[in-house]
Order: structure tokens, then sequence, then C-alpha cells
């Protein structure tokens, strides 16, 4: 779950992002985007509230400063989880199906042993690494809590009492929690992806997704503060993990069955041909996503407070663009992929296609949330209120990212992988410098501004090769017509919200809640407005009005409706 993670930053699925599936036989290509779509409509929106829900808990219920000692051991886990993983995740999805059609079920047993040894091999120099630099680790916790100077006495001390009783604990966590999600789960996932187990797969990712933030939340709720947390952050990959093997030991011993009743293939012994330098790729993929993330970031926060500004922005920021993503997750791959083979279509075609529609989700909801940042995080939490400056820093650097990123899909599945090692390369020489010098001088902002033009400098890079490469060409019409929208949306949105009644200092429940139904009502004015200018300056182009029709969208009926009555 730590490369998911990763991954979910830059809009698409760890097994996603490297892979190219295998093409199954059976229906159309419009009917395979469309039925991805819809499992994606109907699972990700469940996580999503989940973690919504959860992280109002957490920061309405946990002080800032316990809030970030929880973002400090959250980041140690993802790095450690990216060293542990080894670039697996992302090559098993490709290797094991290669597996079981050369050697049987048993080869493709015996790589998941190996690739289990080297990871557990891995985890144990890991581990002793920590024990051995443990004084340190907890040394730099202790000394974020004393750098910051918004924190009373009183709440100093009991934070740095507590990491110095439960310093054994917060290790131990990181360590399971590594064990658990970054080899079991991962591995676990991994085979079933690999064999397309579609219900399986989304509904182990769904409870995946769904028990950290409900255990997290339960337990705050309970009085049991940080302890219950650290323990709602094991237990639910344990469970995750008991319910992918129950699924994969099934999957198993059906492949096993089906082999008896046939000639079996010839037994294989040495790894695949290629796995290593794949999963060399993948693993420098997966580094320099959590380089240029806010799991990195975190640790080069001046004090704890400033870590929990970074770690609430960025959460905000995160939750909007998934969900405003949702409707992309897992297709890009799959939609170039049938194109290269011939399926139908054209790469041109489908690129813009997909820019369109991102397009047409990104701009205005990146452009709302700047807008109404400051009174959401009022509503969410008074104490929050001054990471809006991150919101406005990482909307444009991580929206912009997410929609750059489509050219790095396109020349992943069409084997350009040498401009994708440039652009991983280019991001580590971006963000190590720009983490130097901008902290310093813009503090917790220099911060999110390190990693976040770190990402745009290597979406920049391949969505230029993918023009020089592929013949990719950015459909600049269209979105000067969403941009023109967007503009108009925004002085309607800023003229409504100086409407909003001010928030007195003391804020109560109730108050909130009003606050944030008013919030909802200028936002959906917000998408009235924006939709209304859009079709009055041209609207959607005719394709992008087909595809709208096979997919499931908000809105989309009445868009599609007033598109073709304006024609």
């Amino acid at each position: 779950m730590n490369n998911n993670e990763h991954q979910h930053e830059r809009g698409e699925p760890a097994a996603a992002a490297l892979v190219v599936p295998p093409i199954p036989r059976g229906p159309s290509l419009a009917a395979q985007v469309s039925l991805a779509v819809l499992w994606n409509t109907l699972f990700v929106p469940l996580r999503m509230l989940a973690e919504v829900l959860a992280t109002l808990v957490k920061l309405n219920l946990l002080s800032p400063a316990h809030y970030g000692l929880l973002a400090l051991v959250s980041g140690a886990n993802n790095g450690l989880g990216t060293l542990v993983d080894l670039g697996t995740a992302r090559a098993l999805p490709k290797y094991i199906p290669e597996t079981q059609h050369s050697g049987g079920a048993r080869a493709v047993l015996r790589l998941l042993a190996r690739v289990f040894s080297a990871q557990m091999l891995a985890f144990l120099v890991i581990t002793l690494w920590l024990l051995l630099q443990r004084s340190r680790y907890l040394g730099e916790m202790q000394a974020k809590i004393m750098a910051d100077s918004r924190l009373d006495a009183l709440a100093r001390t009991d934070l740095l009492q507590f990491v110095q009783d439960y310093g054994w604990l917060l290790i131990s966590v990181v360590l399971l929690v590594l064990f658990l999600s970054g080899i079991c789960y991962d591995m676990l996932m991994a085979y079933l992806n690999s064999f397309f187990k579609q219900r399986a797969w989304n509904g182990i990712a769904l409870v995946a997704g769904l028990l950290p933030p409900l255990l997290s939340a339960g337990a705050i709720l309970a009085g049991w503060g940080i302890l219950g947390v650290l323990a709602a952050m094991v237990l639910s990959p344990a469970i995750a993990v008991v319910l992918a093997t129950w699924q994969v030991v099934r999957q198993w011993r059906q492949s096993a069955t089906d082999e008896a009743a046939h000639h079996p293939p010839p037994a294989t012994r040495r790894l695949p041909p290629g796995f290593i330098r794949y999963s060399g790729v993948s693993f420098l993929m997966t580094m320099t996503d959590f380089v240029s993330s806010a799991s990195f970031a975190v640790f080069l926060a001046p004090d704890i407070g400033d870590v929990a500004l970074l770690w609430a922005g960025s959460s905000v920021v995160r939750m909007i663009l998934a969900y405003l993503y949702t409707p992309m997750v897992g297709v890009q791959v799959p939609l170039f992929t049938r194109v290269r083979v011939g399926e139908g279509g054209t790469l041109l075609g489908a690129y813009q296609s997909l820019i369109r529609l991102q397009v047409l989700l990104l701009i205005p909801g990146g452009v709302g949330l700047m807008l109404l940042a400051q009174p959401a995080l009022l509503v969410i939490s008074p104490q929050y209120l001054a990471a809006a400056p991150l919101v406005w820093v990482l909307v444009p650097c991580l929206f912009l990212e997410c929609l750059l990123t489509t050219a790095h899909n396109a020349l992943i599945v069409y084997e350009h992988l040498r401009m994708i090692i440039i652009s991983r390369v280019l991001t580590l020489l971006v963000v190590v410098p720009l983490a130097f010098l901008l902290p310093p001088v813009y503090g917790v902002v220099g911060v999110a501004l390190a990693f976040g033009l770190a990402r745009l400098a290597a979406g920049f890079w391949v969505t230029a090769n993918g023009y020089r490469l592929l013949g990719l060409r950015w459909p600049w019409q269209f979105t000067l017509r969403v941009t023109l929208a967007s503009l108009i949306m925004a002085l309607l949105v800023v003229a409504i919200r100086e409407l909003l009644p001010a928030l007195p200092a003391e804020v109560s429940l109730v108050e909130r809640l009003v606050e944030a139904l008013w919030l909802l009502g200028i936002a959906s004015i917000g998408v009235v407005g924006f939709l209304g200018a859009l079709r009055l300056l041209g609207g959607l182009d005719e394709r992008d009005r087909q595809q709208l029709q096979q997919m499931k969208l908000p809105f989309k009926k009445w868009l599609v409706r007033r598109e073709s009555s304006s024609r």
C-alpha cells in the first residue's frame, strides 16, 4: 500500500503505471474503458469519503503536534517501503502471467518465493539500520517538537515525554506496517492483478482503503488518541493481508488443478528474462515518486507544527485531486495499449480525448479549490488556516503535473523507457537543490514548492518528448475555452464568496456546519456557472460528447443534453 500511495498522487495505480497489461479478448474498447470507469466510480469515492471523514476527525480531535507526529511516522514508512519493494510491485503483474505460461503455477510460486526472499533480506537490513539509528530518528522528532514556538511549555513537555516513553512503539509500528504493506500486501495484490481478478482486487482494495481511516476515527472518538491511531495503522493492513492471502491461495490452487488436467509446462528455475532490469526501472520510478511527495517533504519542514500544516494542506489537495481524477484511474495505460495493437482509434485521438476530459475536470476544480481554500480550512479546522498558502502552491503544481503525465503513460506503452528514466533523474536533479534553497527563504511554502516544481519538471519533459517521438499534440483550443469558462466561474465565486458570514474566533459545530452548507452552495453555483460559460464559448467537441455518453460522470446527462440543444 505504500507504493500505491505514491502512484495515487500521480494519478495512476501502482500496477498500471509501468505495466502494459495483456490484451483480453471480448468486449469492445469503448465498453472496456466504460467498465473501468464504472469500477472507479463505485469504489474510489467510497474510499475518499472514508478518508475525508477520518481526516476531519484527526484534524479536530488531535493536536497539530500529534498530527505532525503521525505524519512523520507515515512518511518514514512510505520511504522505507520504497526501499524494501525493490521495484517489484510494478514488475510482478507483467512477469507473473509470463511465468505462468512458460512454467506453470509452481514456477510462479518459485518466482514469488525469490522476490519475497529478496524483500525480506532488504527488510532485515532496514530493521537493523533503524534499530542502530533509533536514537537519531527519535532525536530528530524531538528536535522538531522543540523548534515549534507555537507549542506551550506543557504541551511541548508532554509530547517530548511521549516520544521518549513510546519511541519503541513508533519504530515497531513503522516496521510492522513496512512488512505487512510494503511486502505482503503489495505482492499478494500484484498476483491478483496479474490474473484480472477485478472483483477480488477491488473488494480488498476497498477494505484496505476504508479500514485505516475508519479505525483511526473510531480510536480517536473512543478517546485512545494517538496510541489508537498507531494501533489502527497496524491492524488495517493485517486484515487486508489476511483477505488477500485467502484469495491468492484460492487462485493458485485453481491454477494448479487446471494444470494437472493437462500437460504441465516445463519448469523454470531462474528469474524471467529482463525481470531485474524491469524492476530496476520500476524502483527508480517509485523512488522519485517518494522524493517528490509530501511523505518526503515533511522531513524538510523545520518544526512539528509546519509538518502538520504541510501534511494537512497536501492531504486536502490530494483528496480533491483524487476525486476529480476518478474517471481516469486505470484507464490510460489500457487505452493506449489497445490503440497500439490496432483495436481501434489513433494514438493522437486517444491522447487528446484523455487530455480534454482531464482539462474539463481539473482546471475548474483547481480554480475552485484555490478560491475556497481559506473558508474550507476554517470549516475543517480553524487551527489549520495557515495551510491555505500551501494549497495555493500545490494545486497548480499537482493538478498540472497530473495533466502532463498522460504523455508519460503513452511513452511507457510505446516502450520509450529511456525518456522515462531521464524524466525521473530530472526529478532528482530538481528536487535536491530546491529542497536546500527554497525552505530557508520561504519556510514550509518553500518545502511544498520544492517537490511540486520537481514534479512539473518531469511532466514537461515527458510531454515534450511525447510531442517529439509520438506526435502528441495538446488540444489548445479546448483548453482555452475551459480556462476562459473557469475564469468566469472564478469571478462568480469571488463575488458570492464575499457574502459568506464571517466566522467568530470561537467557532461552534453548528456555525461550522452552516458555513459548510454555504460553501457547498457556492461550489454548486460555480459548477453551473462554469458549464453555462463553457457552452456559450463553444462547448465540447462532438467526439468528446460521444465519449461522455459512455462514462459514468456527475452532471453527464445534463451537460450532454445542453450541448446537443445548442448545436
